[in-house]
């Protein structure tokens, strides 16, 4: 197999495990740089800037706290070399959160959101040092 074909398949499973591992952010973290830089928009508004990978297990720990359930299921996907120890990749994903509100129903979130992420070779793994990450679609219900 061809070597740009091995290393998009390297990414791919960086992209894949994040996705899942849901909400095991402790685990997800290792997936990045440690000072990984992580912007999450909604609506075309900023609602995180993040600047390192522990800021990020603080940040998204206290987001998920309120999840029972979660499932993530990757689409598209687009990887683009820069050079051999950085790569562009662009995904699609839908994220299906469970919460429950303050009646004490369940809720179900759909998030379709788009990833631009950039990784970088570390010790021959790749690792994402920087996500752009906007939720373009969010539509939240009742659970049957």
């Amino acid at each position: 197999m061809n070597e740009e074909l091995l290393q998009k398949e390297a990414i791919r499973e960086v992209i894949d495990r994040f996705s899942n591992l849901e909400i095991d952010v402790k685990a997800q973290a290792k997936l990045f740089t440690a000072d990984a830089s992580i912007n999450v928009f909604a609506n075309g508004e900023q609602t995180m800037a993040i600047k390192s990978r522990k800021e990020m297990v603080e940040q998204f720990s206290a987001f998920t706290a309120a999840v029972k359930k979660a499932y993530h299921m990757n689409g598209q996907q687009v990887i683009t070399f820069e050079d051999e120890q950085t790569a562009t990749d662009v995904h699609y994903c839908q994220a299906i959160l469970v919460t429950v509100n303050e009646d004490g129903q369940e809720m179900i979130t759909n998030n379709y959101i788009r990833y631009t992420d950039t990784l970088v070779k570390e010790a021959g793994k790749w690792l994402i040092k920087q996500r752009e990450q906007e939720f373009v679609i969010t539509e939240t219900r009742a659970l049957n």
